[in-house]
């Protein structure tokens, strides 16, 4: 019969978590370039973008509040896992802070589009379309690293969060 696994305490949401900021930032781009080259629905392109932002940046918070709750609970057996899981947060809060800066320069776009007038529309728009290139790339090279830095503590450290057992029913189950 089928049944649900057992909700992770929190030192265990950690995996469970971290792949949302991962998956919505990283395709953010998408429509971030359909709002440059589909002018007829932009307006629409610039809610997605700007909705995909909002979304993966506030992950990143709850991202970063639950991999603080898993170190709590893992000890570090070495100073090699220990710098490891510095460097793992260290990189995790830069994506973070990268991410809000482009998350609020991003958010400049349909203020800009609403209340600048025409002549100063285009050079703002594009002073902050570039500024928002810089952050972006600067934060999904540094959101990569870190999970890549995350896949390496579980994968060559063999660290591990405490996800929970499943019950006998759910080894069972096909």
């Amino acid at each position: 019969m089928f049944s649900f696994p057992p909700i992770p305490p929190l030192e265990g949401m950690h995996p469970l978590v971290v792949h949302f900021p991962l998956g919505l930032l990283m395709v953010a781009w998408i429509p971030m370039l359909l709002c440059l080259v589909d002018k007829q629905r932009r307006s629409a392109w610039i809610q997605t973008t700007l909705t995909l932002l909002i979304l993966g940046t506030l992950f990143t918070f709850a991202a970063i509040f639950t991999g603080e709750a898993t170190e709590e609970i893992i000890g570090t057996a070495s100073q090699e896992i220990h710098d490891a899981v510095h460097e793992h947060e260290e990189t995790a809060e830069s994506a973070r802070n990268f991410f809000i800066v482009t998350t609020v320069l991003f958010a400049f776009i349909p203020i800009a589009r609403a209340k600048l007038e025409q002549s100063k529309k285009k050079s703002a728009i594009t002073v902050i379309a570039i500024l928002i290139a810089i952050s972006y790339g600067l934060g999904t090279l540094t959101l990569a690293n870190a999970g890549h830095q995350g896949g390496l503590l579980v994968h060559h450290h063999g660290i591990h969060a405490p996800v929970g057992t499943f019950g006998p029913a759910s080894r069972d189950a096909p």
